[in-house]
């Protein structure tokens, strides 16, 4: 009987040695290649949002990250100015329409973040244990960036209707009166034939990305790591589009929002990301 025990003990002894060998050997190997030997999870906050994503290496020197996220921000309200009540030209102002518009001079606004993405990078890191790196990749979401509507639904009627007039005297009298609608920066928007003002500042669905990080997204000696990622997304010229797909033109030439957006064809990308490596 104690034969048989020792003879056990011995023959576990010899496969855990085995075992203990074989995983140093798969160790080596992993470190060697660094394809798909970790997996970690990160939480990000930025100026995309905030984003949730998984990181694996594919080489001892490319890491490849996959993530969602967006901006987690309520709607806000805010007050715009009727443009109604701007209008001197007394063959104007004897309208019924332009007079009962220029009763009101603040209509609420309400505001509505929406820059949700999926995106997937490539990031290279060319000096060996240094935490720096270079990020590739695309960002692939929603068009809209801002979602503008008025808060009482189909009670702008007035301002549907002193704009009606105002393209009728323009077209009568060959003059360029500015639309009628709330200010917005040198835009103005427009009430639609439901009394709503519905208007989406849009950018491209598909964005690529250019950037360079400092950090590490697997720490050696811990769970946790951090990184800082500075990078561009570049999503083309953002644009006011009313509900019907048509779009506002600015009033401003040489400064204000319609300028600014003129040469921002690229969001500026600045997030600190969280890991825990998984193994």
């Amino acid at each position: 009987m104690k034969h048989n025990i020792h003879r056990l003990v011995i023959l576990c002894a010899i496969m855990m040695a085995a075992t203990g060998a074989k995983a140093q050997i798969v160790d080596k190997l992993h470190a060697e290649d660094g394809l798909f030997n970790h997996l970690s999870v990160g939480l990000n906050y930025g100026t995309t949002g905030a984003n949730v994503d998984v990181a694996m290496p594919v080489h001892k020197l490319v890491t490849v990250r996959a993530g969602i996220g967006g901006w987690p921000v309520g709607n806000i309200k805010f007050k715009a100015t009727n443009t109604a009540t701007e209008i001197t030209e007394m063959q104007m102002v004897e309208e019924d329409a332009i007079r009962r518009a220029q009763m009101v001079d603040k209509v609420e606004l309400e505001l509505k973040p929406n820059f949700w993405n999926f995106y997937l990078l490539g990031e290279v890191h060319p000096f060996k244990n240094q935490p720096f790196y270079f990020s590739a990749g695309v960002f692939i979401g929603s068009q809209n960036f801002f979602h503008f509507r008025s808060t009482n639904d189909g009670a702008l009627d007035y301002l549907y209707d002193a704009n009606q007039k105002v393209e009728d005297y323009n077209q009568l009298y060959h003059t360029k009166y500015p639309p009628i609608g709330l200010q917005f920066g040198d835009y103005v928007f427009t009430a639609d034939e439901d009394g709503n003002i519905d208007v989406r500042m849009k950018t491209n669905a598909v964005k690529p990305y250019l950037g360079i990080g400092l950090g590490q997204h697997f720490a050696k000696k811990h769970r946790l790591s951090l990184a800082v990622d500075l990078g561009l997304l570049f999503w083309g010229s953002p644009k006011f589009e009313l509900n019907n797909g048509t779009e506002i033109d600015s009033s401003g030439k040489n400064a204000g929002i319609g300028s600014v957006l003129s040469w921002l064809k690229a969001w500026p990308n600045l997030e600190v990301r969280v890991g825990y490596k998984i193994f």
